[in-house]
C-alpha cells in the first residue's frame, strides 16, 4: 500500500514522502498514530498543491528578507545616550536598544538578529551586523552621541 507520510518516521522516511508499506503496517501503526494517509489521487493532488504553496511562500519570504537586507545595508542609526565626564556611557547600548531603534525607523528586526561581540560602552560610530533569516546579513552603522 502506498502511504504519504504526515510526519517523519524513523524507519520509513521524511514528512511528505510517498512510501510503500504493508497493509497491516499502514492500518495498525501509521494511520492510528496520524503518521500517514493513504496515497489516493486526491491526497496526492493535495500534496502537490501544498508543495507548490510552500515553494511560493518560501520565494516570497526570500524576496522580502532580501529587500530588508538591502534596505538595512549601510543604514546609519543615531542613538542619544547619557555619557559620564570620563567619556563612558552610563548604560551600555545592547542588542535590544538597537533593535528598538531600528523598529522606530520602520524595520522589522528582532533583538536576536543583532550581533554584538560586547555591548557598546563608548560613544562614537560602531559597525553592527544584523543577521536576518535565510542567511541574509546586513552591516549597519550605530553612532552613539551624548544626550
Amino acid at each position: 500500500m502506498k502511504v504519504i507520510l504526515i510526519q517523519d518516521v524513523k524507519s520509513l522516511g521524511k514528512e511528505g514522502e510517498v512510501v510503500e508499506v504493508s497493509d497491516g503496517h499502514a492500518q495498525n501503526f501509521l494511520f492510528p498514530q496520524n503518521m500517514g494517509v493513504p496515497a489516493t489521487p486526491e491526497t496526492m493532488k493535495k500534496r502537490v498543491d501544498a508543495e507548490k504553496m510552500q515553494a511560493r511562500d518560501t520565494h516570497k519570504e526570500l524576496s522580502v528578507t532580501g529587500d530588508l537586507a538591502t534596505q538595512l545595508e549601510g543604514h546609519e542609526l543615531i542613538l542619544k545616550e547619557k555619557i559620564s565626564d570620563g567619556g563612558v556611557l552610563y548604560a551600555a547600548v545592547t542588542e535590544k536598544a538597537i533593535a528598538s531603534a531600528l523598529k522606530k525607523d520602520g524595520f522589522k528586526v528582532d533583538s536576536k538578529m543583532i550581533k554584538l561581540e560586547t555591548p557598546i560602552k563608548e560613544p562614537g560610530t560602531h559597525t553592527v551586523t544584523v543577521e536576518l533569516p535565510l542567511g541574509f546579513e546586513a552591516q549597519i552603522l550605530v553612532t552613539v552621541e551624548e544626550k
